[in-house]
């Protein structure tokens, strides 16, 4: 059984991906390394890449045997959110809808999905 975990050279999903390493679960990391760092990732198979790349998505469900999805891979500034909403939307919004696509193609129907932070409340200030 292989997981696939989007944004895994981030905090969250590095630390993800590892634990799942531990338990002696196959691991795909994809990240497009915009704010991920590859010295996070320890272990998997690493695919450096856009998730609104239909090729690279594409490629990754092709060769690997991916049976579940953990989606980490997202942007979650809020202040950078408001000065660009387009980049957040792209990013978080068309990305996630690019894995769901690829996910129906190759019939992978097991999803986690981490929302950020920033979706919990109005700040008091």
């Amino acid at each position: 059984m292989a997981t696939l975990v989007t944004g895994g050279a981030g905090y969250i999903g590095s630390h993800t991906a590892l634990e799942l390493l531990e338990e002696n679960a196959q691991v795909i990391i994809v990240d497009n390394l915009q704010k991920g760092h590859r010295g996070a990732i320890r272990g998997g198979k690493f695919c450096q890449g856009d998730l609104r790349d239909e090729a690279f998505l594409d490629k990754v469900f092709s060769e690997n045997s991916i049976d579940e999805v953990v989606h980490f891979a997202a942007d979650s500034l809020v202040g950078e959110s408001v000065i660009d909403p387009l980049k957040y939307y792209q990013n978080n919004m068309v990305s996630t809808l690019c894995l769901l696509s690829k996910m129906k193609d190759f019939g992978v129907k097991r999803l986690v999905f981490s929302s950020t932070a920033a979706t919990y409340g109005e700040p008091e200030n």
